[in-house]
């Protein structure tokens, strides 16, 4: 006879059910084969995470390390340039910004004697570099202004005040030969869109000015806290 584990009737032995509650008669005791299956699934079931709790692990561990690094070569290459311009604003002073309109002054003088060379199949270029040579001083003097007006403001706190202003001033001096050139391209090439292009931007220059100088004053008002927690 077979006890029902459920209510306690005693039920036959070829019995699967009970005969008065219906609850199920077959042993709850498994096959050595089905106990050493459930116990293989259960072992590659906890392999299978504890291998994926390692390589989330691992992951982890090399975005960590990959933004250390990144961030110590940053740092790192962000000191070597201020180590460099340290070095080259205690070497040359006052004359670095001199020294680099000059090395700009020869690249431009460069390119223009490469443009000069002779060319019979484009005799347009010795026209064009006959036209920048007569701009090369006043490029040099923007240079100039560009290259002081942002030494000034990184050795005198004071004087970032000014600096969008003579940025304006630069620029609006920039378009302004810009515009001079295209006149007298228009005049050796008598392509009348030039002279047009030339006169919408000498005629654009007072908004251009006003525009680059609000910009200017805008960028100075979001960097001072920055500036100042630097200082």
């Amino acid at each position: 006879m077979v006890r029902c584990p459920k209510c306690g009737t005693l039920n036959d032995d070829d019995a699967l059910f009970c005969t008065k509650c219906g609850a199920s008669l077959k042993s709850d005791a498994a096959s050595p084969l089905e106990q050493h299956a459930k116990s293989f699934a259960q072992d590659m079931e906890q392999r299978g995470k504890n291998l994926g709790d390692s390589v989330t692990h691992v992951a982890k561990r090399i975005q960590a390390n990959s933004q250390d690094i990144g961030k110590r070569v940053e740092q790192r290459i962000d000191h070597a340039g201020k180590s460099m311009e340290n070095w080259y604003h205690r070497t040359f002073g006052i004359f670095g910004p001199l020294l680099e309109s000059f090395i700009f002054l020869i690249v431009f003088r460069i390119i223009i004697m490469v443009m000069d060379l002779p060319n019979q199949q484009t005799p347009e270029i010795h026209t064009i570099a006959a036209i920048l040579l007569v701009y090369i001083l006043p490029f040099f003097a923007l240079s100039l202004l560009s290259n002081y007006t942002n030494y000034f403001s990184k050795k005198y706190f004071q004087f970032k005040i000014f600096s969008p202003l003579l940025y304006a001033i630069f620029f609006v001096l920039f378009c302004w030969i810009i515009s001079r050139i295209l006149y007298d391209a228009s005049a050796h090439f008598t392509i009348p869109d030039l002279q047009t292009a030339a006169l919408s931007l000498e005629n654009s220059l007072p908004t251009i000015f006003i525009f680059v100088l609000l910009l200017g004053y805008v960028i100075l008002i979001l960097s001072l806290p920055r500036d100042q927690k630097k200082k």
